[in-house]
C-alpha cells in the first residue's frame, strides 16, 4: 500500500531513551512539538470535519485532543486549500471570542470530496496519534520494572488466599523484577487465581496513547476493555497532552484461544487502520498466559515468537507496506500451566524465565483453613468435625491429594443440592458424602 504522507522511516530509540519525570506530559503548542507531519494532521482534521455539518475551532481541538493554537494553524491551511470555509458565529451563541473559538466552519464541496477520498484510504478519525519516539520514551519511563513492589503490596493483592510465606516471597521477587513468572504444578492449586490477582499489585497510574503514528500509518492502542481510565482528572489537566489517557496498569489475560495472529498488527479492513496486538496493549502492565501449553498453536511456536523480546525487551512488528519497526516489550508476563514444564519448553527458554514457582498440593492445615474461608464466603457455619470426617474418609488413606480447589467445589455441590431441594444449607457429614459422590471420579 502506498504511503500518501511520504514519511521516511525512522529508527525507534532503544529502551535507554529517557523521558520527563512523572506520568504527566505537557501539551504540545506547535506542529513541531506535536511531531506529526502537517499534511497528515491536516488530513486527519479534514476527516473529523466530514462528520460534522458545522464545527468550531474548539470542537476540533476537543476531538483531536490538541491545543487550539495547533488547530488554528491547521484550519488556515485547510482554508487556503479551499476545503474549509468560515460560516461566522453560531446564531445561538453570537458572542465571538478574541480567538474566534465560536466561529463556525464547514466543509466546502471540494473539501467534502477530499475528506471522502481520505476516508476510503484510511477511516481513522480519532485523537491525533503520538509519534513512535514519544511512545518509546513514555513506556520506558513508566516501566513495570521501575514500579516499586513491597511485601505489603503482595500480601494485599493475594489477601484471602492460603499461601505459604515462601510462595509469597517468590511471587514478590518476580513482580519487583518485572521479568516473566512461570507458575506450574498440578491443577486446582491456585495458579489461575494468583495470576488474576497479580494485576492488583501495582496501584499507580500510567499514560496510554489513543494511537501511535508509524511510517504514515495509525495504530490504535487504547481500548476501553483493556485499559481502565482513571476516574479523576489530574490537576492541571488542561495543560497536559490529552492524546494520552491516564489509566491503571493494564492486565491482559489469554487462554486456549491465543494464536500467533493476536501478537501481530491487526488491520481492520473496514476501517483501514491498524489495531495494536495484545503485547503492545499490555505494555507497562501484566500479560497472563493461562493454561499455557493448551493453546491451539504449539507452545514452541509461541516461545520462538517471544524468545527475542523477552531477552531484549523490544518486539518487532510489520506494517502492510513491509516496513518493520521496533516497539517496547515491557510487561510482567505470567505463564501458568499444569503441564510438566520440560515437555513445553527447552533449557534455553527456561533460562529466560527467571522465576519459576511450583504451586503444589496443600497440606492438611492449609486445606482446613481454605475450608473455613470458603464457609465464610458462602455464609455457612464452619464445622471442624465435619471437615475432619471428610479428611479421614476421603483423603487420609492416600486415595487423593489435598487439592486447594476441593473445599470450594464441594461446598458449591452442597449449596446446589440444598437449593434444588429447598433446604437450608449446612456443612454436615451427610452433605459432604453426597457432594463427594457427585464430585469425585471413582
Amino acid at each position: 500500500m502506498d504511503n500518501p504522507y511520504g514519511i521516511a522511516s525512522a529508527s525507534a530509540p532503544g529502551p535507554e531513551a529517557g523521558g520527563e519525570a512523572g506520568i504527566s506530559r505537557a501539551a504540545p503548542q506547535s506542529l513541531q512539538d506535536l511531531g506529526l507531519p502537517s499534511l497528515f494532521l491536516g488530513h486527519l482534521t479534514l476527516k473529523h470535519c466530514f462528520y460534522m455539518d458545522f464545527f468550531t475551532l474548539g470542537d476540533l481541538a476537543e476531538r483531536l485532543k490538541v491545543s487550539g493554537s495547533i488547530i488554528s494553524e491547521v484550519l488556515e491551511y485547510l482554508k487556503k486549500a479551499k476545503w474549509v470555509e468560515v460560516r461566522g458565529p453560531d446564531p445561538m451563541n453570537p458572542v465571538v471570542t478574541a480567538l474566534s473559538l465560536a466561529n463556525r466552519h464547514s466543509l466546502t464541496d471540494a473539501g467534502r470530496r477530499q475528506a471522502a477520498q481520505l476516508l476510503e484510504y484510511d477511516a481513522y478519525a480519532g485523537p491525533a496519534p503520538v509519534v513512535l519516539k514519544d511512545y518509546w520514551q513514555q513506556v520506558t519511563h513508566q516501566s513495570i520494572g521501575k514500579a516499586g513492589v513491597t511485601p505489603e503490596n503482595i500480601q494485599l493483592a493475594l489477601k484471602g488466599l492460603v499461601l505459604s510465606d515462601e510462595i509469597l516471597e517468590q511471587v514478590g521477587v518476580a513482580a519487583v523484577s518485572g521479568r516473566p513468572l512461570f507458575l506450574y504444578g498440578p491443577p486446582g492449586n491456585g495458579k489461575t487465581v494468583i495470576s488474576q490477582r497479580l494485576g492488583r499489585i501495582w496501584q499507580d497510574e500510567i499514560l496510554v496513547p489513543y494511537a501511535i503514528f508509524v511510517d504514515g500509518q495509525v495504530i490504535q492502542v487504547f481500548d476501553e476493555i483493556t485499559h481502565a481510565r482513571s476516574e479523576e482528572a489530574a490537576p492541571g489537566a488542561e495543560r497536559v497532552d490529552r492524546r494520552w489517557v491516564r489509566c491503571r496498569r493494564p492486565v491482559v489475560t489469554v487462554g486456549g484461544e491465543l494464536t500467533l495472529d493476536m501478537l501481530d498488527l491487526a488491520y481492520k479492513a473496514t476501517l483501514k487502520y491498524f489495531e495494536a496486538p495484545l503485547q503492545l496493549k499490555a505494555n507497562n502492565g501484566v500479560f497472563i498466559v493461562d493454561d499455557f501449553g493448551r493453546q491451539r498453536l504449539p507452545a514452541q511456536e509461541l516461545l520462538n515468537r517471544w524468545i527475542v523480546p523477552l531477552e531484549n525487551r523490544q518486539d518487532f512488528l510489520r506494517l502492510r507496506t513491509g516496513q518493520k519497526f521496533a516497539i517496547p516489550f515491557d510487561q510482567f508476563i505470567v505463564f501458568a500451566t499444569n503441564l510438566e514444564p520440560r515437555t513445553l519448553v527447552d533449557d534455553a527458554f527456561l533460562r529466560r524465565l527467571r522465576s519459576k514457582v511450583k504451586m503444589d498440593y496443600v497440606n492438611r492445615t492449609q486445606f482446613v483453613e481454605i475450608f473455613r474461608l470458603c464457609c465464610d464466603q458462602y455464609r455457612l457455619e464452619f464445622d471442624p468435625a465435619a471437615v475432619e470426617y471428610l479428611l479421614a474418609r476421603y483423603y487420609d488413606d492416600g486415595q487423593r491429594p489435598l487439592t486447594a480447589c476441593h473445599p470450594r467445589d464441594l461446598l458449591e455441590q452442597i449449596l446446589d443440592y440444598c437449593r434444588f431441594h429447598q433446604l437450608a444449607p449446612s456443612l454436615t457429614p451427610e452433605n459432604l458424602d453426597r457432594a463427594c459422590h457427585s464430585y469425585f471420579v471413582v
